[in-house]
């Protein structure tokens, strides 16, 4: 008799068990953490930067910054003022993906800050983090006009599970055959309940839309995310 054994189905578990130690700690700490989720060059680390500019004397943000190698976008985020904890995965074989384990550690590093807000940036990748729990309170996935209009459809998981979708370089849209109104229809199609935002960084007031989504979601919520 030939069995199959789902290995996926361990590490899963194992995962959720870690997310949820991790979810208990940063409930006790009282701190809100963003899942934030994109391909490479799509804007996150542009993005928490100016999020960094906009909570300065008034909320403490700090970050951790997952990446497969190098820590350029770290140092970007550290010139902001920001505490940032770093996270290389080609230590730990390339991984595609932040694991619940890997945010626990990075957190210790920056606990100290007491930090209001962490923003996690996931590695950039449309695929594997979307299927990992981290034990986040709110999950983001950002894509850009210059990817195309077919991303949303063409990666779901990403989408589903998000409480936000961010459409960034939004001010550069005429420059490329892009159906916005298709991807919002795909967005709610997937996701009726997700919020979206069109971001400019050109336009202030787009982004201070997000920034202040952030700290009302921080002050209202009484759920904690959880995959399904």
């Amino acid at each position: 008799m030939i069995k199959k054994i789902r290995l996926s189905a361990d590490i899963f578990r194992d995962n959720d068990r870690e997310a949820g130690k991790n979810r208990r700690l940063f409930k006790k700490a009282g701190v809100f953490v963003v899942n934030l989720m994109g391909s490479p060059g799509c804007g996150k680390t542009t993005l928490i930067e100016n999020l960094a500019k906009n909570y300065k004397g008034k909320i403490r943000l700090a970050v951790i910054e997952g990446d497969i190698a190098t820590g350029k976008d770290a140092q970007r985020i550290a010139k902001a003022g920001v505490p940032v904890s770093l996270l290389n995965t080609d230590q730990v074989g390339n991984a595609c993906h932040l694991s619940s384990k890997m945010i626990r550690k990075a957190y210790e590093k920056i606990r100290n800050t007491k930090p209001e807000i962490i923003i996690i940036e996931n590695i950039g990748n449309l695929i594997c983090p979307a299927d990992f729990d981290l034990g986040e309170n709110l999950r983001v996935s950002m894509v850009s006009i210059t990817e195309g209009d077919d991303k949303v459809s063409k990666y779901p998981p990403m989408f589903v599970n998000a409480e936000a979708v961010i459409l960034s370089k939004i001010d550069i849209i005429k420059h490329f055959k892009y159906n916005l109104k298709f991807v919002r229809k795909e967005i709610k199609r997937l996701n009726p309940n997700a919020e979206i935002f069109e971001i400019s960084l050109k336009n202030k007031h787009s982004l201070k839309f997000f920034s202040d989504f952030l700290i009302n979601k921080r002050t209202t919520t009484n759920t904690i995310y959880r995959l399904t």
